[in-house]
């Protein structure tokens, strides 16, 4: 019985080398240089800016996972350091799975929320991304790609790695704020934790790169306008196989109180008790 599984079951499950993988996902993605004192104010301590004011966008379709989930996602990413490291902050990655937005934000603390629709579709030649929710398009990316991508417009995901077979992967890094409001209202049930994850991206043969226009809209919940986009750096489309990597926490937030300001936007009540909607 799935309420209570026996214990040979729990016995199988902690015996699976799981980690989630994303076959022959379809994505495009956009890097532009943004408004620096903006990413100052959204970034939580201890996280801080990188050298360049560089955010990304993504959209993608997920095919074939390996969790019993076929879903696509968007997402909407700030480019951090933690200590000595680079990596991305994730601000937004709306979902049209609940399977899959349950699963990243518990296990990893990845800003996830149901849209109403996500599309990566061809139209006259052009690749068109869209994130639409609450009804609002709140993201979209559009691209002509017509040039092979190479190496320099990959960079920006993070190093170079290569799995046990020799195939080369781009190892990105992300530090996300895992926390949950204690149930009396009154703060958190522990001190946020800084959870990093890399996910290793897979390119294969096809990737393109081309043109691109990112535009990036706002509703009461979701204020994805605020990250303007000043400048688009690199696009790339493209097929991809991609495997999350195991989680793990690198730090707390020790004076939650500061933190509480970057802890509301998860939740679509926020705008309605302070009489935005």
């Amino acid at each position: 019985m799935l309420y209570a599984l026996p214990q040979e079951k729990i016995t199988k499950l902690r015996n699976l080398s799981f980690r989630p993988e994303f076959t022959g996902a379809e994505m495009l993605f956009a890097v532009f240089r943004s408004d620096p004192t903006v990413i100052a104010q959204i970034l939580p301590k201890p996280l801080k800016p990188a050298k360049e004011p560089l955010a990304a966008a993504f959209v993608a379709r997920y095919p074939n996972t390996n969790f019993g989930c076929v879903y696509n996602e968007g997402a909407l990413l700030i480019q951090t350091r933690f200590r000595s490291e680079a990596g991305f902050y994730c601000l937004a990655m709306p979902v049209d799975d609940d399977m899959a937005m349950v699963g990243g934000r518990e296990q990893y603390g990845f800003p996830k929320k149901m849209a109403e629709e996500i599309t990566l579709e061809q139209m006259d030649g052009r690749r068109v991304g869209r994130v639409v929710r609450k009804g609002v398009e709140l993201m979209r990316i559009e691209s002509a790609p017509s040039e092979t991508a190479g190496d320099r417009e990959l960079d920006f995901l993070g190093p170079v790695g290569r799995d046990p077979d020799g195939r080369t992967r781009r190892e990105a890094t992300s530090f996300l704020i895992k926390y949950f409001p204690s149930p009396h209202r009154k703060g958190f049930d522990y001190l946020p934790r800084i959870v990093r994850q890399v996910t290793a991206f897979r390119p294969r043969a096809d990737l393109l790169t081309g043109p691109c226009k990112v535009v990036l809209n706002s509703s009461p919940y979701d204020p994805f306008g605020v990250v303007k986009v000043e400048e688009v750096l690199t696009c790339v489309y493209g097929t991809w196989d991609n495997s999350m990597l195991p989680g793990r926490v690198v730090g707390r937030i020790w004076n939650p109180w500061r933190f509480l300001p970057h802890a509301l936007f998860k939740t679509d009540a926020v705008p309605f008790l302070l009489g935005e909607v």
